[in-house]
């Protein structure tokens, strides 16, 4: 497997992939979280090249994407090592998510025809591929914002990046409200 690490605005993405497709995106929260996201390769005996010519089409449609021109990522070819099928079953479908809106955890567990929405919280608390299963377009039943593991100032910078009009920060949740992601 390899990887590489992509620098945006407002930090760095630690990505991973295999000769199928993209299978890691993590938000590096610190300079030295490097260390922390390559943990799980460690841990599971996984060795990773550090190789950024493998990463083209990523690096692409992230610029495009933080250059705030419409980019759903679709076309990228991914690579699940985590996960369970009902897991990817939830990040499959959040993919579908269209550039620019949000849809309620309720409204996503409709989708999938499931009862429980604090599950699908829970399968996108797992989800390895940030803004590419794009878990922060997931939002509250009220539509305040909710929960999100890379910080809800991400979230907020991202939402506001796919649609200008998009009113924050007075939408946040209070804590433990409903799931998070």
């Amino acid at each position: 497997m390899f990887f590489t690490v992509y620098s945006f605005p407002r930090g760095q993405l630690f990505l991973v992939r295999s000769e199928k497709g993209l299978a890691w995106a993590q938000y590096l929260k610190t300079p030295d979280s490097i260390l922390q996201a390559s943990q799980y390769f460690k841990d599971n005996s996984i060795l990773l090249d550090h190789l950024d010519d493998k990463f083209t089409e990523e690096k692409r449609l992230f610029d495009r994407f933080f250059a705030g021109q419409k980019e759903d990522f679709l076309s990228l070819k991914l690579d699940y090592i985590i996960g369970t099928p009902y897991q990817q079953r939830v990040w499959d479908e959040a993919r579908r998510i269209v550039y620019g809106e949000t849809v309620s955890y309720k409204g996503l567990a409709e989708r999938l025809h499931h009862t429980g929405y604090r599950s699908i919280g829970q399968a996108l608390g797992k989800n390895p591929l940030i803004i590419i299963v794009p878990c922060h377009r997931i939002i509250g039943s009220d539509g305040s914002l909710t929960g999100f593991g890379a910080g809800m100032d991400l979230k907020e910078y991202l939402l506001k990046l796919e649609n200008k009009d998009f009113p924050l920060l007075s939408l946040r949740a209070p804590a433990g409200s409903e799931a998070t992601s």
